[in-house]
């Protein structure tokens, strides 16, 4: 998360805080053992709410991106997901 966060405007405190919701989910979730692939969904959860760069920085070491075009497919759902995020409180209103 740190090296995601990297020369982006997210403070060390910031992190430590999305650090500890990640830890408090995560005890809540699970008894015993989590995946890595759970800590890692969590990581990213986190981080779309902090700093889409960071988010996608994330993503391609934990997703494995092996091309251009897979950054490519990221950039455009985090591009698509900030143009909607103005009409989230729509959809809400609109199901409750």
């Amino acid at each position: 998360m740190r090296l995601a966060c990297g020369k982006r405007p997210v403070s060390v405190e910031t992190m430590a805080q999305a650090a500890s919701r990640i830890e408090d989910e995560l005890y809540q979730k699970f008894d015993d053992e989590v995946s890595t692939k759970q800590i890692g969904m969590s990581v990213m959860r986190e981080l779309a709410t902090i700093d889409t760069v960071a988010y996608v920085r994330f993503a391609s070491v934990y997703q494995e991106f092996e091309t251009v075009a897979d950054f490519a497919e990221m950039v455009e759902r985090v591009q698509t997901e900030e143009a909607l995020t103005p009409f989230k409180h729509l959809q809400k209103e609109l199901i409750s």
